[in-house]
């Protein structure tokens, strides 16, 4: 198998010893990304990204090679990614309507200290 279906690299030395390192967990991201894209949501590859909570850095080369294989399909649509340049809304190739993201779900607020055993320290210190 080569690129797409694995991580390639240009040039060999560090590049090529970081594709065979990553091989499996891409497979794993490449398996994410559509799953989440056959939903029929549009998104960038950043958003892809804060959508599955991973680094642009390990989503951005999973999207290139499922554009390549046919997987995902670039829409003329551009927005804004982090770095403030525009990339192409990607949709799933099976998702023709598109579909609304969910609101964020609203984590509880979390207690960044236990209780103390005394409640006079709850009253100074939480």
């Amino acid at each position: 198998m080569s690129y797409p279906t694995t991580p390639g690299s240009k040039g060999g030395g560090a590049s090529e010893d970081a594709a065979k390192r990553i091989v499996t967990r891409a497979s794993k991201l490449r398996a994410a990304i559509t799953a989440l894209m056959a939903n029929g949501y549009r998104l960038t590859a950043d958003e892809i990204a804060t959508q599955m909570r991973e680094s642009v850095l390990a989503i951005r080369p999973r999207v290139s090679e499922l554009v390549k294989t046919g997987t995902l399909v670039k829409l003329a649509d551009r927005r804004k990614n982090v770095s403030g340049m525009t990339a192409h809304v990607l949709r799933h190739k099976d998702s023709l309507a598109p579909v609304e993201l969910p609101p964020p779900a609203t984590a509880k607020p979390r207690r960044s200290a236990p209780l103390a055993l005394h409640p006079d320290q709850n009253a100074l210190f939480g």
